[in-house]
Order: C-alpha cells, then sequence, then structure tokens
C-alpha cells in the first residue's frame, strides 16, 4: 500500500498518507478521517499522484478527490481519469479536479497533448473551447491546433486569420531542433497567440528564442509589442547564429 518514503499507510484500524515535507523535508503523517480501513486500497498507477479508494470515496492524496464515483474511477491516460459521471485532470493542485461538461463515454486524449475532445467538445486542459466543431479538430502539437473553420492557441480562438493561408511559426535558436512558437501568420498579418502583432511583415517575420519574441526584416518583437529596430546586438544574439545553425 506504500512505500517506505510516501503514500498510504493503514496503523490501528486508521488509513494514514505519508508524505515528505518540501520546507524542512521531514516525514508526516496525515490521517484520512472519512477513509474506511476495512475497504480502502492505493491504485495503482504511473502519475505522480498517490491515489485510494474506499467504499465511498476516492481519494487523492491526503484529500477526498470531489464529485468521484470509486466504484467506476478508472484512467483514461496518464492524468486524465472518469467515472460514469465525469472526467478529471489530476494533474494539478485542489479537489475538484473535474473538466467540466465532458462526457466520460466519448471522452479521449489527442496525441500526448493536453487537448482532449468528446462527442460534443473540445478542451485545452480544464477549458472547453467555444464554437469549435470536435468532429473534424486536430490537435498539430501542444499549443496549436484546428477544426474545419479556425486556429486554435490553446483555449484562444482566432477570429481574424486567414485560415486558408496560416502558418504556424517555428522558433529555432542555436542547436536546439525547430519547435512551434507563439506565432502564427497569414498572407497579410502575423500574430501572437491570438492577438495582431502590429507592423510585421508576415513574409520576412521569423519567431526567435523559446517562440515568444522574433523578428522581421526591419523589426523587433516581444510577444505581439514592437521593440523598435532591429539592434546590432540582437542581429548578433539570434539573427546571424539561425543563419549559421541553417547552414
Amino acid at each position: 500500500m506504500t512505500s517506505c518514503h510516501s503514500g498510504y499507510e493503514e496503523k490501528e484500524g486508521k488509513i494514514y498518507y505519508k508524505w515528505i515535507h518540501g520546507g524542512n523535508w521531514t516525514r508526516e503523517n496525515t490521517l484520512l478521517k472519512d477513509a474506511d480501513a476495512e475497504t480502502f486500497k492505493a491504485i495503482d498507477n504511473n502519475i505522480n499522484v498517490h491515489l485510494g479508494k474506499d467504499k465511498n470515496y476516492v481519494f487523492k492524496d491526503a484529500s477526498i478527490l470531489e464529485y468521484s464515483d470509486p466504484n467506476t474511477f478508472e484512467q483514461v491516460k496518464e492524468y486524465y481519469w472518469k467515472d460514469k459521471n465525469n472526467v478529471y485532470l489530476l494533474q494539478f493542485g485542489g479537489t475538484d479536479c473535474r473538466i467540466k461538461d465532458a462526457d466520460p463515454k466519448t471522452f479521449k486524449v489527442l496525441n500526448d497533448y493536453n487537448w482532449t475532445l468528446d462527442k460534443n467538445n473540445v478542451y485545452y486542459d480544464f477549458e472547453r473551447l467555444n464554437d469549435v466543431d470536435p468532429k473534424t479538430f486536430i490537435a498539430l502539437n501542444e499549443k496549436w491546433g484546428k477544426d474545419n473553420r479556425y486556429y486554435y492557441f490553446k483555449k484562444l480562438r482566432l477570429d481574424s486569420l486567414d485560415y486558408e493561408t496560416a502558418e504556424i511559426v517555428v522558433a529555432y535558436f542555436e542547436n536546439e531542433p525547430g519547435r512551434p512558437s507563439d506565432y502564427i501568420k497569414d498572407k497579410k498579418n502575423v500574430y501572437f497567440q491570438n492577438v495582431l502583432v502590429k507592423d510585421a511583415n508576415p513574409k520576412t517575420f521569423k519567431a526567435d528564442g523559446v517562440g515568444s519574441f522574433g523578428h522581421d526584416d526591419k523589426y523587433m518583437f516581444d510577444w505581439e509589442k514592437n521593440e523598435g529596430a532591429i539592434t546590432e546586438q540582437y542581429r548578433k544574439s539570434y539573427i546571424d547564429n539561425e543563419k549559421k545553425n541553417s547552414r
């Protein structure tokens, strides 16, 4: 039921949660007051969360997982779990981990990203996307997705983007492989997430570093903000390195 460092332990007819205090690295024991020792058992899993259940409740670490049904509770994939009534994302803190309105019967995880969907909706983490078609939705990478009408940056929809000419801007830095940036462009404009980047030239725009800043043939941009003409330092740090690595 437990490891020597953390997990669940039965002692004198009671269930305790053993954990390590991050501040002073002491071993702590928290009594699960509502746990029924006779029916309690740990739930084996492959995530960084301790789970257990008894005849009445599902427990997430030392707390009751709100709204959960112990009889039908099961894993979908990694941090996504479900029961007969709800879908749960257990990756973050808190005791109400429901993805509200998600249908447990048709729910599925798209690739290994935080995009999920059911027969009615698409979700990013806990957030339901607005006006999206789940039948045509594709998770393009961990940040970007699209259906047959719109592109989405996580939960944000790009209403003004020209769908037919849209292109996610890839960021390159030093010898690292290219990665999807927070920028997307079409034949007329550049967008940071879902915000228009004013004055940016889509024909020459490139994302730099981790993908949250970039440049075109004239200007430097930090998020959607124009930071002015390209400086010599910026050119040496990003543009010249990019040219070397593309050879």
